[in-house]
């Protein structure tokens, strides 16, 4: 536990307001532009260092986090009056504990008042929640549905921390999803947490809000958020909390060379990709072609020489028209994961396919069709399926599945 050597007291703090607000930015790459700032709450009382958290802990203990939480407030309001004044394009973004939200709180209007008694806009101004903490579901539905109505913003912080409540996100509507550090830090070389992200940020695509990713430090988690769909971004890459300002020629700096080393990365990825899909596109229609001078006999030994040849094949196995199997399921046993046979085994002949992602667009009438990355079922890897439509010799339509080999 933290002790002050003064032995200050919580109610000292606020009686003498010793509070103040750094601010730290919050920028778009995409847009190349600084959007805004989190106010952050720092103690100032004098001859102490007392952290943020120890403070709202001693207030929490005290009985009066709600006295301390406005008190924050009003200080990084009157913090970002002036620059607001003088840019009336930024946001700035104040946290309102959940454990404070109820009832009275909801109906008291006092941020509404001291953003109008500011000359602030509502509209410049995002309220951050931490709803895990809100113990009252309805009063924080109702806090929300105020400050909406209000012209404010919402966000929901710390998402992907501790014990958020998912099932709240389509209630509450945010306007913005804060990504937890613990989710975006290391992102770029941990591909179960991408995935996580990516669920995350396409739910708050779905939902009509802005995913922002807090906390980043290094310049290649940047670049893979960017890729998935993340746009604004907070953390030391682009500025530690200050009393002032960060300066805009250091923030654009970093926001320019960002732009153009993730122009240079999708630029080469795309061009990669492009070119990776054109040689298993290629692959696959040789394949075909092969196949087209044999029937139901010797299909299996025709493929097991495919596998044999072609080191980045997974999987290969051949439906009918209907989308059932009539070969057997030809494997890469370098590929197959024993630890997980008895989850992942390869389909067997007679097996339906009908509903299966990569059937259903031939049986639409398409000719060729590739499946986004997914873990395949034969395999347990994460792999891609290219399908192809061709006749065998007895003039019968016939699919080749082929599961290629996709790290990335």
């Amino acid at each position: 536990m933290f002790e002050t050597a003064e032995a200050i007291t919580i109610e000292e703090i606020l009686e003498k307001e010793w509070v103040s607000t750094a601010f730290q930015p919050l920028v778009s790459i995409k847009r190349k532009a600084l959007l805004g700032v989190e106010a952050l709450a720092r103690c100032t009382a004098p001859g102490e260092d007392i952290p943020p958290l120890e403070m709202f802990r001693m207030a929490g203990e005290a009985g009066c986090l709600l006295e301390l939480d406005r008190l924050c407030r009003k200080k990084a309001l009157e913090a970002f009056a002036p620059i607001h004044a003088r840019n009336r394009g930024l946001i700035v973004s104040l946290n309102v504990d959940g454990h404070a939200i109820d009832a009275d709180v909801v109906g008291s209007g006092m941020l509404i008042g001291q953003v109008k008694a500011l000359g602030i806009s509502p509209n410049n101004v995002l309220i951050e929640i931490v709803e895990s903490r809100a113990k009252d579901s309805k009063a924080l539905e109702q806090f929300v549905s105020t400050y909406r109505k209000n012209g404010f913003l919402i966000a929901l912080d710390d998402l992907g921390a501790g014990y958020s409540n998912l099932d709240r996100i389509p209630l509450l509507k945010p306007d913005v999803l804060k990504l937890d550090r613990s989710l975006v830090a290391g992102v770029d070389g941990h591909m179960t947490r991408l995935e996580v992200v990516k669920s995350f940020v396409q739910m708050a695509s779905r939902l009509g809000s802005l995913a922002l990713a807090e906390g980043v430090e290094r310049q290649e988690d940047i670049l893979r958020l960017l890729e998935i769909g993340v746009d604004v971004f907070q953390g030391y890459y682009f500025g530690r909390p200050a009393m002032r300002m960060a300066k805009a020629e250091v923030v654009s700096e970093r926001i320019d060379y960002l732009a153009a080393k993730f122009k240079e990365s999708a630029t080469e990825r795309f061009t990669a990709q492009k070119e990776l899909y054109a040689s298993h596109d290629a692959l696959v229609l040789g394949l075909c072609r092969r196949l087209s001078a044999v029937g139901a006999l010797g299909l299996d030994q025709l493929l097991t020489g495919f596998i044999d040849e072609s080191a980045n094949i997974e999987c290969l196995y051949v439906l009918n028209a209907r989308g059932v199997q009539i070969s057997d399921t030809v494997c890469n046993p370098a590929k197959l994961r024993k630890r997980k046979r008895f989850i992942y085994e390869p389909a067997r002949v007679g097996a339906d396919h009908s509903l299966k992602e990569y059937f259903l667009p031939l049986r639409a009438g398409l000719p060729k069709f590739t499946t986004p990355p997914y873990i395949s079922l034969a395999s347990g890897n994460r792999c891609i399926t290219i399908s192809a439509l061709y006749k065998d010799k007895d003039g019968r339509a016939c699919i080749l599945c082929a599961d290629i080999d996709h790290k990335d």
